[in-house]
């Protein structure tokens, strides 16, 4: 359940005509009306030693802040918990755990995390400001992003991917809302409050934390995820992207019906993208684990393979249809072993 952060001092200043004002219990950055000036005016800006100045969006434990700490020149996202929030427990270990997989991946393709204050008060985690916004966002405002754009930021997002599992680290959480784009809409991935590794803390009932649009049915099923179960999410964020919507329609399922859901094979709509991109991402996104890329390496390839070629089979980086069709059957075909990457 989001929560909001809410005041913990009953009164402070109005930021324009200094008139006191009564903001015990009011969420962190709100707009009230001043009763001196009658001015509307944000309040409750100051958190830790941050000045927040805007909402960058939202996440499971509540708003994102545009913020700027005291005596730097440069602005942060924020991620902010206070005590006395509704399951103010779970989110600190969620939100421990997200400094501390993010600080072990020091990848360009991963958000990079700056530091988690914990005090009397709560607890803040700031990190590298995405001016891009979501991938989410990008879908949302544009549709369908066309088959070579999407493909590109997936590919860009594997990077990261992959290094996170070089690390021992399994996301659990790869949705649009966590792949965060530059100004220049270099994607990075971010958000890792599910991510499992050596030094992570156990998250009560992760499987139903974790958004069910994306998640792999084998977590569905009480497994704690794996690099494979990974690559299954990161194929639900190339189907959002490549077709406009996620790739289930999940609201208001059970859980009884999500795994029932997942345990079928995937439908893709019958047009939006090429036959290459269509058995990548069925492969990607294959209610078998056993069934989908090995490892972030063997996927990598198969996206470098689509990418060569235009969706037309005329090819571009291998030769015209040819090339087009051995791609194509390389992808469907390959069987490398396949083990259980990444914690079990």
């Amino acid at each position: 359940m989001m929560s909001l952060p809410t005041s913990t001092s009953r009164t402070e200043p109005c930021p324009a005509c200094g008139v006191t004002l009564e903001v015990e219990g009011m969420p962190l950055y709100s707009e009230v009306r001043c009763p001196g000036c009658r001015a509307e005016v944000m309040v409750r800006q100051r958190t830790g030693a941050y000045r927040i100045s805007g909402v960058l969006g939202y996440g499971g434990s509540g708003p994102v802040f545009r913020a700027r700490a005291e005596g730097t020149d440069s602005d942060v996202a924020l991620k902010v918990l206070e005590k006395g929030m509704p399951d103010y427990g779970e989110h600190l270990v969620m939100l421990r755990n997200e400094a501390v997989a993010s600080g072990l991946v020091d990848h360009p393709r991963i958000v990079r995390m700056i530091d988690l204050e914990e005090d009397g008060e709560g607890a803040r985690l700031s990190m590298e400001l995405m001016e891009g916004g979501s991938l989410h966002d990008l879908i949302s405002a544009e549709g369908a992003l066309g088959e070579e754009r999407a493909l590109r930021i997936i590919l860009e997002v594997l990077k990261g991917l992959s290094a996170t599992h070089a690390k021992g680290i399994v996301h659990r959480d790869l949705k649009p809302a966590n792949i965060l784009l530059t100004a220049s809409c270099g994607a990075k991935l971010g958000d890792f409050g599910l991510a499992l590794s050596t030094r992570s803390k156990p998250v009560a009932a992760a499987h139903l934390l974790a958004t069910p649009d994306y998640v792999a049915p084998e977590i569905l099923r009480g497994f704690r995820g794996d690099a494979l179960s990974d690559i299954y999410s990161l194929g639900g964020c190339l189907f959002h992207a490549l077709f406009g919507h996620p790739p289930f329609a999940t609201e208001g399922l059970s859980l009884l019906d999500l795994q029932a859901l997942k345990a079928v094979p995937l439908r893709l709509p019958e047009k939006g993208c090429s036959q290459g991109t269509r058995v990548l991402l069925a492969r990607m996104m294959h209610s078998n684990p056993a069934g989908r890329f090995g490892s972030c390496a063997e996927l990598e390839e198969g996206l470098l393979e689509v990418l060569s070629v235009d969706p037309g089979g005329k090819g571009t980086g291998l030769a015209g249809l040819g090339g087009f069709l051995a791609a194509l059957f390389s992808l469907s075909r390959r069987k490398k072993p396949l083990g259980r990457k990444g914690l079990t």
